[in-house]
């Protein structure tokens, strides 16, 4: 009896236990994001790393310091080169957007008259104008930023330095498994950011010749958010397509459709060069779990959730399969 009531304590602490475990979890679930975040910029940089170790036939740290350096001077440059003129338009297009809005939709529908395009401009440009009242600060988003960057940086800085972090908390019997399995998801994580950049700085110049050639106002910022929209497959194209069709239509009918048919062509180059080549060999995810991936991520953590929910399920698909192939002991 005795025994019993031991067993069932037993049970009874290891099922509080984990409660509190997972309980933990979603409390701290903004600080585990900034993490994997910063697994993935750390797993991207290293090839870089040990390409630019190599050549120079310098130690790891100096590679380190010299590959973020001139990433953040290439950062800097480009937002002091393009800066001064998305301002410009963004700021022009706060104040024309509910003109905009309102020539479109008595040309082609009924407006209820208790929508005020006043109060939508309002709201726009308050937004342009202070992008970081949301749910976080300012000074919140800047410690967030240095944060993710500081542990990239200092995981960055030993040889298998991400591996050696991850290792810490691995009890000693799955440590060889592991190891291997972080090796593979890091090479994963590399090909993924890479190949995320080349498609989005290669459908934003797209997106800017067509555009301008189409003659429609602020190429530069449709351009750009189309690029950055490439971080959500399949539904990033869509819903990068709709503003800049909205401002052919402006111009011209013709244009608004000249304008959908360009992001149609553009996206099918995409989906057939790049994404096969890139994309898809870097994650090895079907379409079908690629988009259950990013409404899972976005339903749990919303624009973060989006942009790390591919990585994730790579990295996921990766454990399953050795799971299915009996690789876990």
């Amino acid at each position: 009896m005795s025994q019993t009531i031991e067993v069932a304590t037993g049970i009874i602490l290891r099922v509080i236990v984990t409660l509190l475990v997972l309980w933990f979890l979603y409390v701290i679930r903004d600080v585990i994001w900034l993490f994997l975040i910063a697994i993935i910029i750390t797993a991207a940089l290293n090839p870089v790393i040990k390409s630019v170790q190599k050549f120079l036939r310098a130690q790891r740290g100096f590679s380190v310091v010299y590959v973020y350096v001139l990433f953040f001077m290439a950062l800097a440059s480009l937002i002091a080169f393009i800066g001064p003129l998305l301002a410009e338009q963004f700021e022009q297009l706060g104040r024309e957007l509910p003109q905009f809005i309102e020539q479109f939709t008595s040309d082609n529908m009924t407006i209820p008259q208790n929508i005020s395009f006043g109060d939508v401009s309002q709201k726009f440009v308050q937004l342009m104008n202070n992008p970081f009242s949301t749910t976080v600060g300012f000074l919140t988003t800047v410690i967030s930023i240095v944060a993710v960057i500081s542990m990239s940086f200092y995981m960055s800085l030993e040889e298998d330095g991400l591996k050696k972090s991850l290792l810490v908390i691995t009890p000693k019997k799955h440590v060889e498994y592991i190891s291997s399995l972080i090796n593979r998801i890091q090479e994963n994580f590399g090909r993924w950011m890479v190949g995320q950049v080349i498609t989005m700085v290669f459908v934003g110049v797209l997106y800017y010749i067509a555009l301008t050639l189409l003659g429609i106002s602020y190429a530069p910022v449709l351009a750009i958010i189309g690029g950055l929209l490439e971080i959500i497959p399949y539904f990033g194209p869509i819903i990068a397509s709709i503003p800049a069709i909205l401002f052919g239509i402006m111009v011209d009918p013709m244009i608004g459709a000249m304008a959908a048919v360009a992001y149609f062509v553009i996206n099918m180059i995409e989906n057939h060069f790049l994404i096969p080549k890139i994309m898809n060999k870097a994650v090895g995810l079907n379409p079908v779990l690629i988009i259950l991936a990013l409404l899972i991520g976005g339903k749990i953590a919303g624009v973060v959730g989006i942009f790390l929910a591919v990585p994730i399920a790579g990295a996921i698909g990766l454990f399953i399969k050795d799971v299915m192939n009996k690789k876990v002991t």
